[in-house]
């Protein structure tokens, strides 16, 4: 790993915890079938400390309505928030090969402010998945504008042909033709008739499932998790048999345990899959049954964690994917280009797991793209700390707090998944990440998608 003191965002001041003082800063609406009680219990321990500090209103809950991207994840991560899981695990040790960049790139308004094709560098990342895609009658459906943006996307390919490109089908919000498209062989194959369809008209090198997630909410499908993975067994046999139209199985995936545990046979899923992009982000997320700071991609839990809370981290997601049978070198990391905001309940109280009360006022619904981190970070009078043991940042002002990535802490995830020799990383998303170029010191050059390229260069590093 580079020496953390040149890294370019270095310059940032940072505050760093867990007793490190004098080290340097490094340069997706349903019910579940499984109860919440243990996030009341939860509550019951936590809460009340809070609820004896002082009730003082001030700022304001007014949100800015900047992108929309936010709007198609604010459900998967109300979902996350509400999930525990188990102890944490050792880490991970066999081997991979090559290093994945799987960039997500949701369809775009025709705001001049969102992410066009065209200003996509079609050099930045190894594949780029476009979404969403719904299912509806058994077979996948984009409206004609989504069909332009497709035929754009893989246009980049004539400027760098080995870019992979994947069509992305569903997506928080996008996934209600699932479990009907699943039940029976009949219409699992009307399914996968529509994925070579699309393979041979849009010229895409392979489909990605984002169901979320299979089991979520009551069905009277009790084997939805077993069709899901015949589905997949399904579309395998399909690329098999395939001469001319082979394409890419991929499958985004969830990160808490309880819903990998209803929703995936990973073993099984290991066979049939070229890889998995395991969503490790919206760990913590303001809910009225999470009303607590936390950080949105802990790398590894914060040196007071225990028990549940040790569990919210990508490592140990990593090593529980790893542990039930997916081979490393079919597993992708989520790396978030978005922030996770919190209005505090007290001005006095503005550390982790501080009582909040509900989004901050950047960004929209809880979410805020980079460059709107930027602005956060730009005002006056801002504090900023870095969480060592979790490999994260965080910062506050007045009534607002964020948890959010930039370069320093995507230095140290990038670096993990060299270390444990996974698949790669997956970036959500092109969108959400700076693609104008807006952040940055006047006195440096203004570099577009610098998160998605940090993680890059890390990758390209001996």
């Amino acid at each position: 790993m580079e020496d953390i003191n040149s890294i370019s965002s270095s310059q940032i001041s940072y505050t760093l915890l867990d007793g490190e003082k004098s080290r340097p800063a490094p340069g997706r609406c349903c019910r579940t079938t499984t109860p919440i009680v243990i996030s009341a219990v939860l509550l019951t321990i936590l809460v009340p400390v809070y609820i004896l500090t002082p009730r003082r209103y001030g700022g304001g809950t007014a949100l800015t309505t900047a992108h929309d991207v936010p709007e198609q994840w604010v459900e998967r991560a109300i979902y996350y928030s509400n999930r525990i899981g188990g102890p944490e695990v050792e880490i991970a040790k066999n081997p991979s090969s090559d290093y994945k960049l799987v960039c997500y790139y949701t369809f775009p308004s025709s705001s001049p402010d969102d992410l066009q094709p065209s200003d996509i560098d079609p050099l930045l990342c190894t594949h780029i998945n476009v979404g969403f895609a719904t299912v509806v009658n058994n077979t996948i459906f984009l409206n004609d504008n989504q069909s332009l943006i497709v035929r754009d996307v893989v246009a980049l390919k004539r400027r760098n042909p080995d870019l992979k490109i994947l069509l992305s089908v569903g997506g928080a919000g996008g996934t209600g033709g699932f479990p009907q498209m699943v039940l029976n062989h009949a219409t699992r194959k009307s399914f996968i008739g529509s994925i070579d369809e699309c393979v041979r008209n849009y010229s895409i090198d392979g489909v990605d499932l984002d169901w979320e997630f299979p089991n979520k909410e009551p069905s009277p499908d009790s084997k939805q998790k077993m069709h899901f993975t015949q589905l997949l067994a399904e579309i395998r046999a399909e690329i098999k048999r395939q001469q001319r139209y082979k394409f890419l199985l991929t499958v985004a995936v969830a990160a808490p345990r309880f819903i990998v545990d209803l929703a995936y046979d990973i073993s099984y899923m290991s066979s049939y899959v070229d890889y998995v992009n395991v969503m490790t982000y919206d760990y913590h997320f303001y809910t009225e049954l999470t009303p607590f700071t936390g950080l949105n991609a802990p790398l590894y839990p914060d040196g007071n964690e225990t028990g549940y809370l040790a569990t919210l981290n990508i490592n140990y997601t990593v090593n529980y994917w790893t542990d039930n049978g997916m081979a490393p070198d079919k597993l992708v990391v989520g790396l978030p280009t978005y922030a996770h905001t919190f209005e505090l309940y007290n001005l006095n109280n503005n550390g982790l797991m501080a009582p909040a009360r509900g989004y901050g006022s950047s960004g929209h619904s809880g979410f805020a793209n980079y460059p709107e981190v930027c602005a956060f970070l730009a005002r006056d009078r801002v504090r900023r700390e870095f969480v060592y043991g979790a490999r994260s940042p965080y910062a506050f002002h007045e009534w607002d707090w964020i948890s959010f990535d930039d370069e320093i802490s995507l230095t140290f995830k990038a670096e993990f998944i060299k270390h444990q020799k996974l698949a790669g990383a997956m970036i959500l998303s092109l969108n959400a990440d700076d693609h104008q170029g807006r952040c940055g010191e006047k006195e440096v050059k203004m570099v577009k998608f610098p998160l998605t390229n940090r993680v890059k260069e890390i990758f390209n590093e001996n």
